[in-house]
This record gives structure tokens, sequence and C-alpha cells, in this order.
């Protein structure tokens, strides 16, 4: 039996159990704090760094050593430094067989992965709100595009005459084009006009010295440059600058080594623009000037006399920290 004395103390002890209990019940019912997600930017530079990381493990197996692994070899080191490293969720662990790619999937090849890296680049250059990522994108997608056209060319798979040509990505525009509205200020834009006319004139000059094919070809490029420099010239709305003659050194057209070599100073100054353009542009202006950028590049490339370290390791990127330079 009870001691009277006893029952307030138990009455209070299976008070201050049955709180515990009741709070100890409301902790475990609390909802757990909300999972943490990765910003889209942050999404965005690890897609990135995912497709250069691929580009790295493809050549590390083993190439031909031919142009697209060279091209792609002497950049990487450079983007991934930019881009920053892939994200492991578990270093050290090997994915499981069900993560892995099937045996019956097609065989994983240098050029599928570069063109893999392009698409990503161009998609990411094109819709990211963040500048730094979309620079590093922009010039990583020039890299990967004339990698895939080098390549293109030493398999002789690719025509190499005079013709316009667009990014090899796999939403490239149909044909080279000038926009009807930029984000790009006047100046810019009339600088790039500028350009294309001085280059509309060279060829229009070398071709008085040449003749069947040779004329043909230069003239036709002559065309194309005209062409665009006529519709930058008219988007910008600046004053023209443009004159119907420039100087040109007679040594440097006297023969053919002078003329090649003239004319790819010349197609490379028309590529830096563009490319230091593109890597500093708002997202809408990037792909049209990838598409002049890179069209000046393979057209530079084509020429006689060029060597694969006449293509910058970074398109732009360089250029676009040498014209802050000047400006400032």
């Amino acid at each position: 039996m009870t001691s009277p004395r006893r029952l307030p103390a138990l009455v209070g002890l299976t008070a201050t159990l049955l709180t515990v209990s009741l709070a100890g019940c409301v902790r475990l019912e609390t909802p757990a704090p909300p999972a943490r997600t990765a910003s889209p930017v942050t999404v965005e530079r690890d897609t990135l760094a995912a497709a250069l990381d691929d580009v790295s493990t493809a050549l590390a197996e083993g190439s031909d050593g031919g142009t697209l692994a060279q091209v792609e070899a002497r950049s990487l080191p450079s983007l991934v430094d930019g881009v920053g490293q892939r994200y492991v969720t578990y270093p050290g662990v090997t994915p499981s067989a069900s993560a892995s790619a099937s045996a019956s999937a097609d065989p994983v090849t240098l050029d599928s992965v570069v063109q893999a890296a392009l698409d990503t680049s161009v998609e990411i250059a094109t819709s990211t709100d963040d500048a730094d990522l979309r620079a590093w994108a922009t010039s990583g997608a020039l890299v990967h595009g004339m990698a895939l056209w080098l390549g293109l060319v030493d398999d002789g798979s690719v025509d190499t005459g005079a013709a316009a040509r667009t990014l090899p990505s796999s939403d490239a525009a149909e044909s080279l084009t000038v926009p009807d509205s930029s984000a790009l200020d006047s100046t810019t834009l009339a600088d790039l006009a500028l350009r294309h006319d001085q280059a509309r004139y060279l060829y229009e000059l070398v071709a008085t010295r040449q003749s069947g094919a040779e004329k043909a070809a230069s003239l036709a490029r002559a065309e194309l440059h005209a062409e665009r420099s006529d519709a930058l010239q008219e988007l910008s709305g600046a004053d023209d600058a443009r004159t119907e003659v420039y100087s040109t050194l007679a040594s440097s057209i006297e023969d053919d080594a002078s003329r090649a070599a003239t004319l790819r100073d010349t197609e490379d100054a028309v590529a830096s623009a563009y490319a230091a353009a593109a890597v500093s542009s708002e997202s809408g202006d990037v792909a049209w000037l990838l598409d002049g950028a890179f069209d000046a590049y393979a057209a530079e490339s084509l020429l006689d006399g060029w060597r694969l370290t006449d293509l910058p390791v970074l398109p732009g990127l360089a250029d676009a920290s040498s014209a802050e330079d000047t400006q400032g």
C-alpha cells in the first residue's frame, strides 16, 4: 500500500514523464529541413565541366593523333581551368553496371564526344544568365567547332571551296546571316562592317593577279565579305567609315606566298573581332557572332601556310582582354 506522503511525489513524476514523452513525440513529428538545391548557374557550370571531362576521357583512351585531337588537347587544360572541375558525388566510387552504358550502345568516339561538347557549349552560351560562364562556353564552342571542322578537312569529307560556313552545332543556322536587331553597340557593329569591307577589297585586289578557279574563289569570298559588310553597316546605324580603296603594300600581294599570308591575317582579324564580341555579348547575340567567327577561322585555315598554332587556344577571350586593355 502506497504511503499518503509518497502520493504527491508519484503524481509529479508521472506528469514529468508524460511531458517528456509528449515532447519527444513533437520532435519526432517535426518535418526535416528542406534539402539544399544547386543554383541554375551551378548546374550549368557542372554540365559544361562534365562535357569537357568527357572529352578529356576520350583523349586519354587514345586517338589517332589527328588535328581534331590536337586542337582539343591544346585548349582543354585552359578550358577546364576556367570552367572548373566536374562535380563528383562520391569520389573514388566506380559506378555500378546499371549506371554504365550498355554494351549494345553505340561506341563512344572522340568526334561524337566533341560534337556533344560543342552542342552543350552552344546551348549554355545562348541561354545562361552568367556572363563569365557564357564567355567560357562561347570560347569552348569555337574550339570544338574548329576541331570538328579541321578533322573533316583531314578526312577530305568537307567542301573546301569558297563558301559561307556556320558553326557545326546540332542547332546550327542554315545560312550565315546578320540579324535584324542586336544588343551590340553601334561602334562594334560598324567595326565589324569595316573589317569585312577591308577583306572584300583585299580579295578583289588579289583576284586581279589570279586566273581560273583561284580568281573565281577569291571573287566569291569578296562578295561574301561585301554582303556582310553592307548588312552590318546598316544594322549599326553609325556613320559609314568604309572607303573604295584601302592602303595595301605592293609587297604584301606580290606572289602566292605573300598573298596567302596577307589573306590569312585579314581573315584572322575578322574572326578575332567576332570572337571578342561573342564572349562579351548578351545571349541573344552569341549564335550569329559564333557563326561569323567560325566562318572566318575556317576560311583562314584553308589558305596556304596556315598552321594549327595560328588558331587561338581560347578564341575570343584573349582578344576581349586585349580590347579592354586598349580601351582602358
